[in-house]
């Protein structure tokens, strides 16, 4: 973010000399039939552009090719999130046709990216199902054209779902919402939806073509009407930039919330599933009440298992407290209670469910949609349609009752919103928005909503705090896991704190139900890595009052809660490989760095961090501390490569520049975030070092100076140096213990 900041504050500063607006690189053709685009690398890039709509069940087309513009392009200027820009617009009609449609091509004055929008307008008597926008088609079948010298270098990452990035002559997909295709050089563009938020978009990619697409889902547009589609951006920055201006033009235009800090706790899911009940509830919070120096205070999530039925989600007899008996309880140990719903989802034999079939998603031939029972649900499930009015106050009612029952953290599940709704008007994106806007009306401003998705949606932007990014994290899973998280680590802190979902504390322990990772300590060091580096959310699900679990107690502090400092995936768009991601953080005291370099390939590989790529300093010498390892382990200039690293390993590692005469914090193992969470001051003299401590982090650890006189303890408050360890090379490690959570914790040391 602040790498973002600072490079568009220099292109809005000289924006009279870099200005791309001032030319007509993006423009109308003469004959306004094509958008024409004059781009970096690509040798020929135009579009076509046209909606189309269903009369008496057949398909009709209206757009720039095959019709005439009704008047002129009329040219006038205006604002985006960023900044400036010429606004183009164009209407379409053939001869005659009560069917016309507007193109609106915005030409942004200080960046290298325009955006398009299109307005379909029904000016008949008759209603029409308006299905979908072919809002820039560059295939030569369509009309377009779009040709680069090597389409084996050019590489299509999807941004919202987890299938692999393949190179353009082998792409051949309908990708979901949002596309980057870039050469390794960092040339190339991104295609997103912007908002706000109208409807659903798609990238085709096929045929070493691109056609940009707005799914209006046949919505009806009434007789007399107009209607627009999703505006999408086409970003010709370099890859970094183009992700950090489309994400934050999506997080205006949907409000993203932003106003909820990191959250860190426990989840009963993979420790009980639907077996869960509240003495094994009690006997977490038990745990977790006798020692806030390991666990803090956070979220105690209770799972699925405790309803009484789906749809009815009341203690069953496993709670004999009653939900609300078990909420108040935990508030008792200051900690935040939290239960999981599927407020979609009902048991066929609710009451409820009976007395509304009307409110039951059904599918074209009327047959309702049923899940087939399975071990954690044995009667199936039906879901409600969410927009049905019955159904929108029961959903209304689900969560209020949570929240009047204690529980100030709601993890929202199965969120199939179906494709047939009461209202024929509306899109699947603004039903999917309203149904969490209903959720968030119901909980109030102050409880944390966790959506559990799977992969982003623009549907609950602005509405929750956290989404999940990732399939569950069964243990044998990490690797498929990571795929998905690493890639969508660009929408933390952005849209919402990302759930990678839990982490564990341990490769294997023989008192977890859930098993083991076959791949052993590399891939279970990676996944914690992440979970502590990328997410928003820091929760485990393990039996922690077990004795095996008690002795691993600590790899549960060095994530609480997560990174201060989101890690960002250093090569997205650029390589297929989701291989470094990390910080650079800016501290008062002296600026540093996080990496972790990760083995995705098959076999044993070395790994190479380039410094400029990191945004780090040139020509100057650096530290690396490896966390795992808890030293420092050389120093580098312009690049480090690790040692070789077995497939699914990571290296962790802190760069710390040695450019003072003074002590320099080079290193800690107290936090994965190595010094960036843990740390909250640090001040340095010619005698005296003074450390401020978080309340994140490990009871017991070291941080690892490096200084050319010798350090000695002084003081210390709520925490304890053991020792101060001469390692040699002018390293000293400072052996800290008995760090109070929830107190202030310093310590000094004297320079001699």
């Amino acid at each position: 973010m602040k790498r973002f900041q600072v490079w568009l504050m220099g292109v809005l500063a000289f924006g009279a000399v870099a200005c791309h607006g001032a030319d007509s690189w993006v423009r109308f053709s003469g004959d306004g039939s094509q958008i024409v685009v004059d781009a970096e690398g690509i040798s020929s890039f135009q579009g076509v552009s046209s909606a189309v709509y269903d009369l008496d069940g057949r398909n009709n087309r209206v757009g720039t090719k095959g019709c005439v513009m009704i008047e002129p392009v009329h040219e006038t200027t205006g604002t985006t999130p960023f900044g400036e820009a010429v606004i183009s617009t164009a209407t379409y009609s053939e001869q005659g046709s009560p069917y016309h449609y507007t193109l609106t091509l915005k030409r942004l004055n200080n960046l290298r990216a325009f955006t398009l929008q299109a307005v379909f307008h029904n000016r008949s008597d008759r209603d029409v199902k308006f299905r979908s926008i072919d809002l820039l088609d560059l295939n030569k079948v369509a009309g377009g054209s779009f040709a680069v010298s090597n389409p084996a270098d050019w590489l299509v990452t999807p941004l919202m779902e987890d299938s692999p990035a393949l190179s353009l002559d082998k792409m051949n997909k309908n990708l979901n919402e949002a596309a980057m295709v870039y050469r390794a050089d960092g040339t190339g563009l991104l295609i997103g939806p912007v908002g706000p938020a109208e409807a659903f978009t798609g990238v085709l990619v096929r045929d070493q073509s691109v056609r940009a697409e707005v799914q209006m889902d046949d919505v009806l547009v009434r007789a007399g009407e107009s209607r627009r589609g999703e505006e999408m951006l086409f970003c010709f920055e370099p890859a970094a930039a183009s992700v950090d201006i489309w994400t934050r033009w999506v997080a205006i235009t949907h409000g993203a919330r932003l106003n909820k800090g990191r959250v860190y706790g426990w989840c009963s899911w993979y420790d009980r599933t639907t077996k869960v009940d509240e003495p094994s509830v009690m006997d977490v919070a038990e745990t977790f009440a006798q020692n806030p120096n390991v666990f803090g205070r956070g979220i105690l999530q209770i799972d699925d298992g405790y309803q009484k039925m789906d749809g009815d989600w009341s203690a069953n007899a496993k709670f004999p407290s009653g939900m609300d008996g078990v909420a108040r309880k935990i508030r008792e140990i200051g900690w935040i209670p939290g239960v999981w719903f599927a407020p979609l989802m009902i048991n066929p034999g609710h009451p409820w469910a009976k007395a509304n079939p009307d409110a039951l998603q059904k599918n074209s031939q009327g047959i309702a949609s049923f899940m087939n029972a399975n071990p954690f649900h044995p009667d199936g499930a039906q879901w409600l349609v969410p927009d049905n009015p019955a159904s929108k106050t029961f959903l209304s009612n689900i969560i209020k009752n949570a929240c009047e029952r204690g529980y100030g953290y709601i993890k929202i599940d199965f969120n199939g919103i179906g494709s047939r709704f009461t209202d024929p008007t509306k899109t699947r994106l603004q039903i999917f928005r309203e149904l969490y806007a209903l959720y968030r009306q119901a909980a109030g401003d102050e409880t944390y909503i966790l959506s559990c998705l799977g992969r982003p949606t623009r549907g609950v932007v602005g509405f929750v705090d956290a989404a999940r990014v990732g399939p569950d994290s069964h243990p044998a899973n990490f690797e498929g896991c990571l795929k998905s998280v690493l890639r969508f680590q660009l929408y933390n802190n952005v849209w919402w704190h990302n759930d990678p979902d839990v982490s564990y504390l341990a490769p294997k322990l023989a008192s977890r139900k859930v098993g083991y990772t076959p791949q052993g300590e590399g891939m279970w060091k990676t996944w914690h890595n992440v979970v502590g580096l990328v997410g928003g959310t820091a929760m485990i699900s393990e039996p922690v009052k077990q004795p095996d679990v008690k002795a691993v107690w600590r790899n549960l502090e060095i994530i609480r809660p997560s990174s201060r400092e989101p890690a960002r995936l250093l090569t997205l768009g650029l390589s297929p490989d989701n291989t470094i991601f990390g910080f650079s953080a800016k501290r008062p005291y002296g600026d540093f760095a996080v990496y972790n370099l990760y083995n995705s390939t098959e076999g044993t590989k070395s790994l190479t961090l380039d410094f400029k790529a990191a945004g780090l300093p040139q020509g100057v010498k650096y530290a690396v501390f490896d966390f795992w390892a808890n030293r420092v382990i050389g120093t580098a200039t312009n690049s480090y490569t690790t040692a070789p690293l077995d497939y699914h390993s990571s290296a962790l590692l802190r760069f710390t520049p040695l450019d003072s005469g003074l002590p320099v914090l080079v290193g800690s193992n107290l936090h994965i975030s190595i010094g960036a969470t843990e740390i909250e001051n640090l001040r340095v003299s010619p005698a005296k070092v003074e450390i401020e401590f978080s309340d994140a982090g490990a009871q017991e650890g070291g941080v690892t100076f490096y200084s050319t006189k010798p350090l000695v303890a002084a003081t210390s408050e709520n925490c304890h140096v053991s020792s101060v360890d001469k390692l040699g090379d002018n390293l000293w490690k400072v052996n800290i213990t008995g760090r109070q959570w929830g107190k202030a914790q310093r310590l000094a040391l004297s320079i001699q």
